[in-house]
C-alpha cells in the first residue's frame, strides 16, 4: 500500500482542486486534498492512496493536461513524497466513517448505521468502497435530484437503462423510485459485482423484470438495444464518452422518453449539448452542483 502526497498552491479554488483530483481518481484507490495546517490561505495538500508505487511521470502529464485544457496555472515543478504504509483496507475504513446524509428524497447510508431510515425518506443502503458512486459526489447528487424532479413531474418511466452505474446507487435509487425494470450496465466488472452487492443490501432482486445487470461496452453488440426502448436512460460519466455514445444513447430512447447525463463539468455543458441537440433531445433541465452539471433531456419530435 502506498500513499503519494504533493502540493497544490494556495490560489486554486476547492473546485480546481477538486478538478484535478478527479484526473488522477483512476490512478488510485482515494485521494484526498486538505489546506496545510487548515488555514485558508495555506497551500493545498493532495494524498493519494493506491495499491501499487505511483508512476511520477504519469501523474505529472495528468496534471499538465488539466492545467491546460481548463486554464489552471501550475507551478513549473510538483515534487511527489511516496511511502509504503500498512497494509488496511483504507478506501473501506473511510467509508465507514461517513454519516448519513440527505440528497432529496433520498437517505444514503452505510452498513455501519445503526438508526431507522426517517419515514419520509427513501432509503439506499451504499458502501462503495470498490465501485464509483457513494452519493456524495456532486454528479451523483445531480442524478438523483433530477429523478426526483421528474417523479414530482408525475414521469413514470415503464423500463430503464442506468449506462455505467458505477456502485449501482442510481439504479437502485430509481426502482424505488418507480418500481420500473432497470438494466444497469457498465464496463467493469468489478461495478457489476458492486452493484449487485448493493442490490441485495438494499433487500432488492437482482433479475429480469426487476434490476438486472450487464458487463459491457456502452451500446456495443445487441444486448442493450434489444432491451430497449427506454423510457428513461441515465448515464452519469464522463464528456468524451457521453458525446461518442449520443447517437446511440439517442436510438434506444422511446418516443416522449427523458435522458439524465451528467459526469459534466459546468464549463463542459454547452460542448456536449451541442452534440446531443443535434438529434431529437432537447434540454428541459440544468442542475449544477460543486462545479458539476447534471442534464435532463427529453426526446421530441424532428
Amino acid at each position: 500500500m502506498f500513499k503519494t502526497r504533493f502540493i497544490l498552491p494556495a490560489t486554486l479554488s476547492n473546485f480546481e482542486v477538486a478538478v484535478f483530483g478527479e484526473a488522477l481518481s483512476d490512478l488510485c484507490f482515494s485521494h484526498s486534498a486538505l489546506r496545510l495546517e487548515n488555514h485558508h490561505q495555506s497551500d493545498w495538500a493532495i494524498e493519494l492512496m493506491s495499491n501499487e508505487s505511483a508512476n511520477e511521470n504519469v501523474l505529472r502529464s495528468r496534471l499538465q493536461i488539466v492545467s491546460e485544457t481548463h486554464n489552471i496555472p501550475l507551478p513549473a515543478d510538483i515534487d511527489f513524497e511516496e511511502e509504503e504504509i500498512e497494509d488496511r483496507n483504507w478506501l473501506e475504513y473511510s467509508y465507514q466513517q461517513f454519516e448519513p446524509f440527505n440528497v432529496g428524497s433520498f437517505f444514503i447510508y452505510g452498513a455501519h448505521f445503526e438508526g431507522e431510515v426517517p419515514p419520509s425518506k427513501i432509503g439506499l443502503q451504499v458502501d462503495a468502497t470498490t465501485a464509483f458512486g457513494s452519493g456524495e459526489h456532486g454528479t451523483t447528487k445531480g442524478c438523483l435530484h433530477a429523478m426526483d424532479d421528474m417523479f414530482e413531474m408525475g414521469v413514470c418511466p415503464w423500463n430503464i437503462l442506468d449506462m455505467g452505474t458505477g456502485s449501482g446507487i442510481l439504479a437502485i435509487a430509481a426502482w424505488k423510485l418507480w418500481h420500473a425494470p432497470v438494466f444497469a450496465v457498465d464496463n467493469d466488472p468489478e461495478s457489476i459485482r458492486v452493484t449487485e452487492r448493493h442490490v441485495e443490501d438494499n433487500g432488492l432482486e437482482v433479475g429480469r423484470g426487476k434490476i438486472e445487470t450487464f458487463v459491457n461496452e456502452g451500446f456495443a453488440g445487441d444486448r442493450v438495444q434489444k432491451k430497449g426502448p427506454y423510457e428513461l436512460v441515465i448515464a452519469n460519466i464522463l464528456p468524451g464518452p457521453l458525446k461518442a455514445m449520443a447517437q446511440d444513447l439517442e436510438s434506444v430512447v422511446d418516443d416522449n422518453g427523458y435522458v439524465i447525463l451528467s459526469g459534466i463539468l459546468n464549463d463542459q455543458v454547452g460542448d456536449v449539448l451541442s452534440v446531443y441537440e443535434q438529434g431529437s433531445l432537447r434540454k428541459l433541465e440544468e442542475r449544477k452542483i460543486d462545479g458539476w452539471s447534471t442534464l435532463v433531456l427529453h426526446k421530441a419530435e424532428t
